[in-house]
Parts: C-alpha cells; sequence; structure tokens
C-alpha cells in the first residue's frame, strides 16, 4: 500500500514513539524528571496527508509525552491513531523526537513509524529547525524515508504560523504549510520527483479549563500534482485535548 497517513496541518498533527525508545539513552535528575502529557480525541471531514486524499469521516485519537533531561536535550514521543472511512485500514503511528534550543532557533530531530492494519508498514527519519521571529512562528523539516511507501524518499516541508489571543481564554491560529518532493525514491508517493501540496489553516482554541481545551479548525487544501491528491478542497474538523 503506497498511502500512510499523518494529519495534514498544525491543528489536527499528533504523531508518536515509545517513550522508552527516546528515554533509554537520557539521563533524568529529579530536578528535570517532571513530564508533560496530553490525550486527545478528534474528528476530520476528510483525512489529508501531504496533499493526498486518504479517506473521509476520520476519526482520531493521541497520546503525547514531553519532557527534558540534564544532558541539556528535549525530548517528545507518543502514539496517534485515526479511522478514516473509504480506504478500509485504520492507522497507529509511533514516533519520537529530541530537540535543543540555540538561542532563537530550535534543532530538532526524529523517527516516526506508520503501521496499518492490512497494509505493509511505513518509516521516516525527520530534521527541522524552527523559531519564532517578528510574532511569526517558522520552521523547516526534512523528510528522509527508510521503509515501506517512503523508502528513499526525501522530502522539505516548510510551515509558517502566528497566534493571537482574543480574550483570556480564547486564542486565533493561521497556519500555512508547503511541501514539495526532492527525491521520489522506490515508493511512488508522488507523481514524478518535485511533486508538491500547500494547505492553509484557521483554527480557535477554547480553554475549558486549565486542563481542557477544544479546538476547531478549517482548511484549504491543494495537492493537485500528487497520486489521489486533492485540488483545492475545504475540510473542516475539531479537536478536545485534555494535559496532565
Amino acid at each position: 500500500m503506497i498511502w500512510h497517513a499523518d494529519c495534514f496541518n498544525a491543528f489536527v498533527m499528533k504523531k508518536t514513539f515509545t517513550i522508552l525508545a527516546i528515554g533509554s539513552g537520557l539521563s533524568f535528575s529529579s530536578a528535570q524528571a517532571e513530564i508533560e502529557s496530553e490525550f486527545h480525541v478528534g474528528y476530520n471531514s476528510k483525512y489529508i496527508f501531504r496533499g493526498v486524499d486518504l479517506g473521509d469521516d476520520a476519526y482520531e485519537y493521541g497520546l503525547d509525552f514531553a519532557g527534558s533531561c540534564d544532558c541539556g536535550l528535549d525530548w517528545s514521543a507518543g502514539i496517534w491513531g485515526i479511522s478514516p472511512d473509504g480506504l478500509g485500514d485504520d492507522e497507529l503511528d509511533i514516533y519520537a523526537a529530541v530537540s535543543k534550543d540555540f538561542s532563537n532557533v530550535t534543532i530538532s530531530a526524529g523517527f516516526t513509524a506508520y503501521t496499518y492494519d492490512t497494509a505493509a508498514d511505513d518509516a521516516e527519519l525527520f530534521l527541522g529547525a524552527s523559531g519564532s521571529f517578528s510574532g511569526l512562528d517558522a520552521g523547516l523539516t526534512i523528510f528522509f524515508g527508510t521503509d515501506g511507501a517512503l523508502e528513499d524518499q526525501i522530502l522539505l516541508e516548510g510551515n509558517l504560523g502566528y497566534s493571537h489571543d482574543l480574550s483570556d481564554t480564547v486564542s486565533a491560529n493561521l497556519s500555512l504549510t508547503y511541501g514539495a518532493v526532492l527525491d521520489n525514491g522506490d515508493g511512488g508517493f508522488a507523481t514524478s520527483d518535485g511533486g508538491a501540496y500547500f494547505s492553509a489553516s484557521f483554527g480557535l482554541d477554547f480553554a475549558l479549563s486549565d486542563q481542557m481545551t477544544f479546538s476547531p479548525y478549517v482548511s484549504y487544501v491543494d495537492g493537485a500534482d500528487r497520486i489521489n491528491g486533492v485540488e483545492e478542497e475545504v475540510i473542516g474538523g475539531a479537536i478536545l485535548a485534555i494535559s496532565f
């Protein structure tokens, strides 16, 4: 199966790995052992991964962890799952990442495994840089496929985001994403090298309590030069997140 999944926009994307995989090489001090965690459930009118249509009426869930270690690195890990109609394959993603702050720029690296009910699994490594400049959040990530349909594929993705507090409990978020395949490798997940996709998303975060947030969103997506790519389509959804 050449399709694998992952929510495409900043409001719904959650990818995860097991916490042991990333924690095994890190030494935690008692002062830095606090772990932040979050569970979320959500609904998306259409499941789109990097401009590709992967089914309608997609229900998702995720469990994420984050912390830091006395070696100077931050880490994150977790699991993310989704069940779209149309393709008949539920998905569970597992990820782990480490990051380090350098002045105004954060460098991160990690690994994502994509698993399916019936199809062969996919996997990729990623390396990214992000930061805040003049009130805007910017990021650039390069992905290196290591298994399955993504094997040997190299993809570059850029993100730009802006957030504004409308009140003490409501904030508005805007994000833009553009990605392009630099080398299609052996997987054939795009029509050719250079296959590109774009999305623009607007969302609201409603703080229902100190631990609970409700986040509806709407997104415009264009992936016309990808296999099964969507063309100038608008989708929407919502997520309920609980931190603990």
